[in-house]
C-alpha cells in the first residue's frame, strides 16, 4: 500500500492531478526512486506515473492478449477494465459543479447530497496538451454519471 499526495498548481489542467509518493514509515515526500514507476518532476518530487503504471498492468496481462483503450488495460474483449486511485476526500470540482446545479429542476436535490459524499477515481490519463500527461491522472466522477443517468426519465432520453 502507497500513500500518495495529491497535487494541483496552475500549470495542471482542469482535473487532472499529479501523485506525489510519500515515504511508508514516515509522512514526508518520498525522495528515492526505488520503483519503475516513479518519476522525478524538476528534479524534486518524486510522482507516480499514470503512464509506467498502466504499462505495468498491460505487461501483466500481455500474455492474455491485452487490450488498451484510454485508461483502460483489458483482456477481455468490450470490457474496460480500469485502474484507479480511490479518493475519499471532497473535490473542489465537485463542489463547484454541485453548487452550479443548486436550485435547478434537474438534478434533484436528494442527487445532489448523495454526489457530496460519493467517492471518485483518480485513473491513468494525462491531458494531451500538458507538459505532464505522462504522469498525470484524470479525475473520474463515474459514479455520480451512474446516479444522473438512473434518474432520467424515459422522456429525456428520448430527447
Amino acid at each position: 500500500m502507497r500513500n500518495l499526495l495529491m497535487l494541483n498548481d496552475d500549470i495542471t489542467p482542469p482535473e487532472q492531478y499529479l501523485l506525489q509518493v510519500i515515504r511508508k514509515d514516515t509522512p514526508e515526500p518520498e525522495t528515492r526512486l526505488y520503483d519503475d514507476m516513479f518519476v522525478r518532476k524538476h528534479s524534486v518530487q518524486v510522482l507516480l506515473s499514470a503512464e509506467r503504471r498502466k504499462e505495468d498492468i498491460g505487461n501483466m496481462f500481455r500474455y492474455l492478449g491485452e487490450i488498451t483503450i484510454g485508461p483502460s488495460v483489458s483482456w477481455i474483449p468490450d470490457w474496460d477494465i480500469v485502474t484507479a486511485f480511490h479518493v475519499c476526500r471532497p473535490l473542489p470540482e465537485i463542489q463547484l459543479w454541485i453548487d452550479r446545479c443548486t436550485g435547478r429542476h434537474w438534478p434533484p436535490a436528494q442527487l445532489l447530497d448523495a454526489a457530496r459524499v460519493t467517492p471518485c477515481f483518480l485513473v491513468p490519463a494525462g491531458h494531451p496538451d500538458s507538459d505532464y500527461k505522462r504522469e498525470e491522472w484524470r479525475l473520474s466522477p463515474n459514479l455520480i454519471e451512474r446516479m444522473l443517468m438512473f434518474s432520467v426519465n424515459m422522456i429525456q432520453i428520448k430527447c
